[in-house]
Formats: structure tokens, C-alpha cells, sequence
């Protein structure tokens, strides 16, 4: 539904004028505004400065997003934490995931669920007993934590990928994903730490550099019970007590239990004296 005019006048010119393709790429838009921001950001690189620091951005709308982390003149705020946004759609998409529909709290951690069911199989979790489920792909063998990565990863290999960036090519299997990856471009940072300002692209970002600050470790040594704040490294200290070492040197066979060491491994490997030259 349109609310003014003006936006009916817009909406109708989806029915009835031609589409507008790029001169160089072909690429079709329906507005003249939108080839023009294609034109700009892609084929002439056209970039938009930050006065105030030396950030510049492909997208205007990336910059005047940008500069409200300066000014801090945001125009609205959520009502229940106070927290400013620019725009509606992001006050709106912010209350919907932070906000409501929590429902459900777990009586052992405090933790809150949109659904029973989902609070359910999070009380699993505090049982001693518990282990995590796996899913390997029958693919390539790889071992993924969550179904909806997995569900992912398969789509990876069906070619099932639709959700491609204009501007270098790169394919990925969600639009927020593609979100996320389009900052990379644009220089886009909209998350900023409420202790000492860093930006991030993404939220999960942000959330992991925070612990920093709160000392937080929620990721906890089944063993040892010893804590960290990111679920990668409690993965790398698993392997001390396991004795896994995944990363194989492929001259001489040696093991290792992170990327990094097989990097900085400086092979010795035996050359036999008869070697041709």
C-alpha cells in the first residue's frame, strides 16, 4: 500500500517505463537514480569523503550512515533501551530481534527464547550428559556444528548460491550474508562499541570484540573448565586434550594442532644425496 502520491506515482512507474541498462555491464535497473548510484559505485568508483575523519564510501547512503557516529544526532530512538537509529526500518528490525517475542527464559542461565521449543533444546545444553549434535556433509566430510549451517554448505555444492555481489562476483547462500559481505566494499562500518567506539561490520563482530571489555568467557572447557570468549579458541584448546592435530605438513607428514603453526613450520625435509638436480 502506498501512503502518498508521490509513492504511488513511484510504484507505477514499475508497470509501465523501461528498464534503464548499464552502458557497460548491461545490468537493468527500473530508475534512473539507482543506474546512476550503479554507475557511480562500480564502473567510475566514485567515492563519497567523510569530512570529519578519513573514511570515504562508494554509496552516499553508506556515508550519511557513517556520519551519525560523529554527530551523534540520531532522529530515533528505541523506547525501551534508548538506543539511536537513523532510519525507521532499522528502530523497527532492531525491537522485533532484540526486543520482542522473548518469551521463554531458561530458569538455569537466565537465557530467553522466541519459542518453547527452542528453550527446550537450549536446557538440554545444562545436562551433564549433553553432547553438542554434529552434521558431516556427505560431500566432502566436513563436520558443521548447526543444521542451518549445514543446510547452508549443502546449497554450496548443489550450486545453489543466487545471492551474488555486483561488483566482484562473489556468490553466498543468504541476502544477509551479502549484506555483511558488501561492506567489505563500500568500507561500511554500523556497529560501534558502546565502551570504546571501534566500528564493525557485523554485530556478531561486535559482540565477540566486547568481551574484551566485560571480560565475559561464555565458552567453557568441558574438561578443564577452563573459559573463553570466542568458540574457536576453546575448539584449538580441546585439541590439548585430545591430542588432534588436523593441520598435516605435506613434506614430511608433520602435525600441528593450529593453521598458524603449520605456517610458521619450517620444513627440514630429508633430500636423498642421489636427487637428480
Amino acid at each position: 500500500m502506498c501512503n502518498s502520491k508521490e509513492q504511488l506515482k513511484k510504484h507505477a512507474r514499475i508497470h509501465y517505463e523501461k528498464k534503464r541498462s548499464c552502458p557497460t555491464c548491461h545490468k537493468q535497473f527500473k530508475f534512473s537514480n539507482e543506474l546512476k548510484k550503479h554507475i557511480d559505485a562500480v564502473h567510475l568508483n566514485k567515492r563519497y569523503k567523510c569530512e570529519l575523519c578519513d573514511k570515504s564510501f562508494k554509496v552516499k547512503y553508506y556515508l550519511k550512515h557513517h556520519l551519525v557516529t560523529h554527530t551523534q544526532e540520531y532522529k530515533l530512538f528505541c523506547d525501551v533501551c534508548n538506543k539511536g537509529f537513523l532510519f525507521n526500518h532499522e528502530l523497527v528490525s532492531h525491537k522485533n530481534k532484540v526486543h520482542e517475542g522473548l518469551a521463554f527464559t531458561c530458569e538455569r542461565c537466565g537465557k530467553t527464547f522466541k519459542g518453547e521449543q527452542y528453550m527446550r533444546e537450549h536446557v538440554k545444553t545444562h545436562e551433564a550428559e549433553y553432547q553438542k549434535p554434529t552434521y558431516q556433509c556427505s560431500e566432502c566430510g566436513k563436520i558443521l556444528n548447526h543444521i542451518h549451517s549445514y543446510k547452508r554448505h549443502l546449497k554450496m555444492h548443489k550450486g545453489e548460491l543466487k545471492n551474488i555481489c555486483d561488483i566482484c562476483g562473489l556468490s553466498v547462500t543468504s541476502v544477509s550474508s551479502l549484506r555483511n559481505h558488501m561492506r567489505t566494499h563500500s568500507g561500511e562500518k554500523p556497529y560501534a562499541c558502546d565502551f570504546c567506539e571501534k566500528l564493525f561490520t557485523t554485530s556478531k563482530s561486535l559482540l565477540v570484540h566486547r568481551r574484551v571489555h566485560t571480560k565475559e568467557k561464555p565458552f567453557v572447557c568441558s574438561i578443564c573448565s577452563r573459559g573463553f570468549s570466542q568458540k574457536g579458541s576453546l575448539n584449538v584448546h580441546m585439541r590439548s586434550h585430545t591430542g588432534e592435530k588436523p593441520y598435516k605438513c605435506t613434506d614430511c607428514q608433520k602435525s600441528f594442532t593450529t593453521k598458524p603453526l603449520l605456517n610458521s613450520h619450517k620444513c627440514k625435509k630429508v633430500i636423498p644425496i642421489n636427487a637428480k638436480k
